[in-house]
């Protein structure tokens, strides 16, 4: 399968893929206020989301990473506490204070 970046942000959309990735069961339209993180996550080569944001941000993100052969890194903040999680490929690496967090994410993208 040769995924592209056009697929996934027909996904994003609310649109077919053409290439049968997406699933009815699988939530990815994105709205207004997401597609700017996901234009933000494309720039920095990670996404930044808080707890309270849609799983439909960490689908789509799932699949440009898998296009783009780049490791999938999210850092998720806690707006309460001020504590951020980096997750690379799923799992979880370190947990501090956000703008620590920022200046860690950064050593891990290539």
């Amino acid at each position: 399968m040769n995924l592209k970046i056009e697929h996934i942000d027909r996904l994003s959309q609310g649109k077919k893929s053409w290439i049968q990735i997406g699933s009815r069961w699988v939530p990815h339209h994105l709205y207004q206020y997401e597609k700017i993180k996901y234009e933000h996550a494309l720039k920095y080569k990670y996404l930044e989301i808080t707890k309270k944001d849609r799983v439909n941000l960490i689908n789509i993100w799932d699949k440009v990473c898998i296009a783009k052969w780049w490791h999938n890194l999210i850092l998720i903040k806690d707006t309460e506490s001020w504590i951020a999680n980096i997750l690379k490929d799923g799992f979880p690496i370190k947990s501090w204070e956000t703008k620590e967090m920022k200046q860690m994410i950064k050593t891990y993208v290539i």
